[in-house]
């Protein structure tokens, strides 16, 4: 049961939980009632022997094959072995992705780029904020829906988040993995990519927690968060790297010593440094394999014979170009696409007016008990 897995602290919404720890802080034993008491005092009783029969249940004995390593156990030992296994079940129930696949076989999906961008939610493309007074609001980052739609054209896109959210208004990001899907090591919420069923050689992170990535940072464009600034261009600026890594190294067997270049620069703009020097050693590399003309064909070709001189565009500069022309086409696309963006949008604002109005609900709720 995924709403199960999240667990008790993950489903409590805000203003549920803020309503708790206050009608806690301000109820303390000292104020209960001699009838409260006793019945505090049976349902503690009642606690601890439903705690002991549970206990004594988790050690019962397997009805799989897995009972045969505990055949030779003393009947207590074997006791003890099955309830530490059913624990660590347990633990690793609540601590592990539901799955080592996340994401479907790609031969299953037609057409599918061959880079892989997994990008986060939280302080990464929204942000999200809470008060008494409004409950629950979330703002999209400046050009997220253009960095999304361009993203979409040229990757396999993954929206992995910890938190239990949505986005993506045209409908572009197929794939969403939400806290479910995420691992629990040393207290911190972490992001598994070896659990995607993709090559983690052909996999970008774009992510505003680098914890979340810890292991595997070799992966990870750190993106810098965002907590609502409407004048944030990011998004937008680090749009010409992706269409770079998308088209010009879409062939690259691992791109993680290509996102290490990136380490610690502010990638936007360290692009356009890399892409120069991207282009200046395809040139040396083709003018060194550049055959040398010599005799007459080089005479000819130096008056000015254009139908003996071959007039090949190098490798390099037929990716630079397909490289506009893609551009060029994407910025057309998306416009008309964006022309069905308000009919999605009032959509998505609906939805949004009525959770906050459900919030509401639920605050008034806890404030009456």
């Amino acid at each position: 049961d995924l709403g199960f897995r999240q667990g008790f602290v993950y489903r409590l919404s805000p203003p549920l939980g803020f309503a708790f720890r206050h009608y806690a802080k301000k109820t303390s034993p000292n104020t209960y009632s001699p009838q409260t008491k006793k019945v505090l005092k049976s349902l503690s009783i009642l606690s601890a022997g439903f705690g002991t029969i549970f206990t004594i249940y988790l050690g019962r004995p397997f009805t799989s094959d897995r009972e045969d390593q505990y055949k030779d156990l003393s009947a207590f030992k074997a006791w003890y072995m099955r309830l530490q296994a059913r624990i660590n079940d347990i633990a690793h129930f609540f601590t592990e992705p539901l799955s080592d696949k996340l994401l479907p076989d790609r031969d299953t999906i037609p057409n599918l780029p061959p880079l892989t961008l997994v990008i986060n939610l939280d302080q990464t493309l929204i942000y999200s904020s809470w008060d008494r007074k409004h409950g629950w609001r979330t703002a999209k980052r400046p050009g997220v829906d253009y960095f999304l739609y361009e993203a979409s054209q040229l990757f396999e896109v993954v929206i992995f988040t910890s938190q239990p959210s949505y986005l993506d208004p045209l409908g572009m990001v197929p794939f969403r993995l939400f806290r479910e899907s995420t691992r629990y090591v040393d207290g911190k919420v972490i992001k598994d990519i070896s659990k995607l069923n993709r090559d983690i050689s052909k996999i970008i992170v774009m992510d505003s927690n680098p914890d979340a990535y810890s292991l595997q940072p070799e992966n990870v464009i750190a993106v810098p968060p965002w907590k609502g600034d409407p004048n944030d261009t990011y998004l937008v600026d680090i749009i010409p790297f992706l269409e770079g890594i998308g088209l010009l190294l879409s062939d690259v067997q691992d791109i993680r010593p290509v996102v290490e270049e990136f380490k610690g620069k502010n990638v936007p703009e360290f692009y356009l440094e890399w892409e120069e020097q991207w282009k200046k050693k395809h040139q040396m590399e083709w003018e060194k394999a550049k055959p040398k003309k010599e005799g007459l064909a080089r005479f000819v070709s130096l008056i000015g014979g254009s139908q003996v001189q071959e007039q090949i565009m190098p490798q390099y500069q037929q990716a630079l170009l397909h490289r506009q022309m893609v551009h060029n086409e994407l910025i057309e696309h998306y416009k008309s696409v964006k022309d069905r963006g308000p009919e999605l949008q009032r959509a998505i604002d609906d939805y949004e007016k009525k959770f906050q109005e459900s919030m509401k609900m639920e605050l008034e709720l806890i404030k009456m008990i």
